[in-house]
């Protein structure tokens, strides 16, 4: 048995285009972190999604979560328009808003089907400030972002107009704000329920391992001072949640969700009042 030996000559090293090489390395490295910054803020309502769809019931999932991020990103949009920034994070934003609606039409089609039928609100009904973001159905929700997203624009058109830049600092600043608190109705409604049953465990993981990237890819890109400061912010808030899946352990394993997937009683249940 013979042995091949491969000699590197020195000469043929130098004729490798390492400045290309590295320049190409470090391009196929931004346009992956770049990437991840557009679809990386969604992927933790994936494992979301699945919890509920397996479950057919969304009562651990707080809709005010989808309220926060559609708030925040349309007005993370608007704040584009008078303050440009990396446009992998105006990316993120309209990804981001297409993943609520996603979600929102799964809780509500869930919910609905535990509702009876004179209990559904809608504000087609004119159930609009009691039933507040509780609705039965999903054009109940798309009317309200519309008309926020229609008051908005003509506020920030306005702003933009003439150049009030304090007032256009401001605005990127709630939105930043609003999707930093993101985690808090779901803290909140943890805390409620002394239990995180029916929450995506895997979901609170992605959040704040994207969160952390994130904050890394504000600062490394020079971004405003909101994007990172805020997302510290959701750092802790990440971790708090955490904390509770700790805390209310013992509450969470004790018992299931009163509806699930394999209960035929529920099933039937559904489809009388649907």
């Amino acid at each position: 048995m013979t042995e091949t030996m491969i000699v590197v000559e020195p000469r043929g090293l130098g004729l490798v285009p390492w400045e290309k090489v590295s320049t190409w390395l470090i391009m196929g490295i931004t346009k992956f972190f770049q990437f991840f910054i557009i679809v990386g803020g969604s992927i933790p309502y994936v494992f979301q999604y699945v919890e509920i769809h397996h479950r057919r019931n969304a009562s651990g999932f707080s809709l005010f979560v989808c309220l926060a991020l559609c708030v925040a990103n349309i007005l993370r949009i608007l704040f584009w328009f008078g303050k440009w920034f990396d446009n992998a994070l105006l990316a993120q934003s309209i990804v981001m808003l297409i993943c609520m609606i996603l979600m929102l039409e799964l809780a509500v089609r869930m919910n609905r089907k535990h509702t009876p039928k004179p209990l559904r609100k809608s504000i087609l009904k004119g159930d609009f400030i009691r039933s507040f973001w509780a609705w039965h159905d999903l054009a109940s929700f798309i009317i309200a972002l519309l008309v926020f997203t229609i008051f908005w624009s003509g506020i920030m058109s306005i702003i933009i107009h003439f150049q009030i830049s304090i007032l256009i600092e401001t605005i990127g600043m709630i939105a930043l704000l609003t999707e930093a608190t993101l985690g808090v109705p779901q803290l909140l409604r943890n805390f409620q329920r002394k239990s995180t049953q029916g929450m995506s465990i895997p979901m609170v993981l992605a959040w704040l391992a994207g969160d952390l990237a994130k904050t890394g890819y504000f600062v490394a890109t020079g971004s405003p001072k909101q994007f990172w400061v805020c997302a510290i912010l959701q750092i802790t808030i990440d971790i708090l949640i955490l904390g509770q899946v700790f805390i209310y352990r013992k509450n969470t394993n004790a018992g299931e969700l009163p509806y699930t997937a394999n209960n035929p009683a529920i099933q039937t249940h559904e489809a009388a009042i649907d």
